[in-house]
């Protein structure tokens, strides 16, 4: 019974494998890289197996889209030209096959008793692929930490790119082997790429080898400054490949198409070296420039020393010694130079005077210890002697040191044994102040 059984299943299933399919594939846009042909069904009765294919069947490819045609899991054939083709490499034969019709059921015959001896069910397998040939676009990329640059202007510097890259499959049958496979239904662009920030194998090794293509657009090779890596992206696009050739054309059958840098940014000490060496390069080039930041330089100076009066007259020297560059006959190229080393000996003559300064003042001792800052002498260790707050004339002029009043010219009074507190009130003769309690100074 078993036997009969899979006699009818293998007769119907071979009869319903009969007819030819036509398969085609839309649009696989930019998320699709490769998916599995389904045979095109509206209003026949063509219900034979999925996995079967008849000899003689049809297969439509469009415009930017390679086949790739898999008997048994060997790839026998593939195109990447649009147009349509005849399946007649299948080994499930039909009798609407190319080989004509008497010819078509004598090999139908031997399949029917292949599959009586496997239960019913066919012992074969043939499947249709389509791969994405378009070139897919937007593939952003970022470097985490910064990629060192031999830069021909500023020698070793270390710099963070950004910006979108894209890729092209070249060799449609290398990528099915090596990358997609046999897969039931379709591989897409994040299962290589990666997605949502996290990125797959084929942007990993992008990243990987773009330093090793930077080293060949830097002094060594074509020498393009740094910033000028975003006008070098053809140049950009073909160090990729160079360097991407053995795991992607060759392990993947794929390119790298296009690279659009968006930013490319030096990090904070490279940005330092870079303007400094700016600075020093366009006043040696240019002695106009040179001459310019002279003068502002000076006028900067003569501002500092207005409000600096320790710094006064060292600035106003390091002024005289600027002007006299103007009518030296120092190289101008050098000018700049010499001019900014001169600046710099004033800011530290100006800070040694500041410091100087307060060291100078202080109070003098009767031993004639001088600058001293505390209460005792630094010398003696004699006390700091009380300032004298003068005396108070009748007419109200406060502060007094001398015999006569500076206001009118009065006399100093007599000294009667009365003392004036810093609140004003005179006329004190007990050791506190009779308006507000202070004791005597």
């Amino acid at each position: 019974m078993g036997l009969i059984k899979a006699a009818i299943q293998a007769v119907g299933g071979n009869l319903r494998d009969q007819y030819l399919e036509f398969f085609t594939c839309d649009s696989l846009g930019q998320e699709v890289l490769l998916r599995r042909g389904a045979k095109v069904v509206r209003n026949g009765s063509n219900k034979g197996d999925a996995e079967i294919i008849s000899n003689g069947s049809k297969i439509a490819v469009p415009e930017g889209t390679a086949l790739i045609l898999v008997d048994n899991g060997r790839v026998v054939d593939f195109t990447t030209e649009a147009g349509m083709y005849t399946w007649d490499t299948s080994s499930a034969p039909s009798c609407f096959g190319t080989s004509g019709f008497l010819d078509g059921v004598k090999k139908s015959c031997a399949d029917i008793w292949s599959r009586i001896k496997a239960g019913g069910e066919p012992l074969t397998q043939q499947r249709v692929y389509f791969v994405n040939m378009l070139e897919i676009l937007d593939n952003k990329f970022g470097t985490a930490a910064p990629l060192a640059y031999d830069d021909p202007t500023y020698r070793g510097i270390y710099i963070r790119m950004n910006g979108t890259f894209s890729f092209k499959i070249v060799d449609p049958v290398t990528f099915f082997k090596k990358i997609a496979g046999n897969v039931s239904s379709e591989y897409r662009r994040d299962e290589l790429m990666g997605k949502n920030g996290q990125p797959g194998q084929g942007k990993a090794e992008f990243l990987m080898y773009l330093g090793e293509a930077l080293n060949k657009m830097g002094a060594g090779g074509e020498g393009v400054q740094y910033n000028r890596i975003q006008s070098q992206q053809v140049k950009l696009a073909k160090y990729m490949n160079e360097v991407l050739d053995e795991d992607w054309l060759q392990g993947r059958g794929m390119i790298v198409e296009q690279v659009a840098v968006m930013s490319v940014t030096p990090d904070e000490k490279s940005r330092e070296r870079i303007e400094a060496m700016d600075d020093g390069l366009m006043f040696g080039n240019n002695p106009n420039m040179a001459a310019g930041y002279q003068v502002k330089g000076s006028v900067d100076a003569m501002k500092t020393a207005a409000g600096n009066q320790a710094g006064a007259g060292n600035t106003m020297m390091g002024v005289g010694l600027v002007g006299g560059f103007g009518a030296s006959g120092i190289n101008p190229g050098n000018q700049g130079m010499a001019f900014l080393q001169q600046q710099q000996m004033m800011q530290q003559q100006q800070q040694q005077a500041a410091a100087a300064a307060p060291a100078a003042a202080g109070w003098t001792c009767s031993c004639g210890q001088t600058g001293n800052q505390g209460k005792f002498c630094a010398n003696c260790g004699g006390a700091k002697p009380v300032e004298d707050a003068g005396w108070t004339c009748s007419c109200g002029q406060t502060g007094n040191k001398g015999k006569f009043c500076s206001n009118c010219g009065g006399a100093k009074p007599a000294d009667d044994g009365t003392w004036t507190c810093s609140c004003g009130k005179t006329g004190n003769t007990g050791k506190f102040c009779g308006e507000c309690g202070k004791a005597k100074a």
